[in-house]
């Protein structure tokens, strides 16, 4: 009897793994939200948590897109989902609730002691940020640093370095790939101790997208339960912690 069921359980394991539906997933390249080689990042194990609340999928990553080829590959359905869609993205596809936060600040060195309250508070001081940050940053930041020394880098490593050196007072972009970038300032082994964060930017979310429309509501439920949960919020905790940052911002 016992041999019985045993085999039972494991007819019905086996049917749901052979019955799962595999979803290749278009991923991106920047860490640490993606870590191709690891099959890792925040995103990556945000997506991951979600789907084992979804039993009859299987996620499959295709790791290296820059952000215009993976919304090119999903609008031509080389792939069946995407990651990091952001809102001005014109895609016809189901795009999720928002699913990966991105923590765009200030940061300076802790020993210059500036104070950062907000966007205007800028002015005046020499800035590095990301090709495209007026833009993206909105008018606000556009007109503030119109009236600093505004400098924009092609690779946010340029961007921690600049401000290690003293070259410039504060580094503008995502807070996660800054930390990130740490690992490999000339100097090593740069703590993050040494810098300060001034959350003084609107937190910026964006979506997966999905051409299964059946999946992309199961997928809301999933990322839902997980952030009900705290499972969501620990995949982000878990990585400030590897940087070496106890809290993370407010907002």
């Amino acid at each position: 009897m016992k041999q019985l069921l045993l085999f039972l359980v494991g007819l019905v394991f086996f049917s749901t793994q052979a019955s799962s539906k595999d979803v290749t997933i278009g991923m991106g390249n920047f860490e640490p939200y993606y870590i191709a080689e690891e099959h890792g990042g925040i995103f990556t194990e945000i997506i991951t948590a979600a789907f084992k609340e979804i039993p009859d999928h299987d996620p499959v990553f295709i790791f290296g897109r820059p952000n215009n080829r993976l919304w090119q590959d999903f609008n031509r359905r080389k792939v069946d989902a995407v990651s990091n869609l952001f809102d001005s993205v014109e895609v016809e596809a189901c795009r999720s609730d928002p699913a990966f936060r991105f923590r765009d600040v200030a940061i300076s060195l802790a020993e210059k002691n500036l104070t950062l309250e907000k966007v205007q508070d800028l002015r005046g001081l020499n800035i590095i940020s990301f090709q495209g940050a007026k833009d993206f940053f909105g008018p606000e930041f556009s007109e503030t640093v119109e009236d600093s020394v505004f400098s924009v880098a092609s690779d946010p490593g340029v961007q921690a370095q600049a401000l290690w050196d003293g070259r410039v007072d504060v580094s503008v972009g995502d807070m996660f790939i800054f930390l990130n970038s740490l690992k490999n300032l000339s100097g090593n082994n740069v703590p993050a101790s040494l810098f300060k964060i001034h959350d003084i930017l609107p937190v910026v979310y964006t979506h997966m997208g999905f051409w299964d429309t059946e999946l992309c509501a199961k997928f809301n439920k999933a990322l839902q339960k997980i952030k009900d949960n705290g499972e969501y919020e620990k995949i982000y905790d878990r990585y400030l912690r590897l940087y070496g940052v106890t809290s993370s911002p407010s907002g």
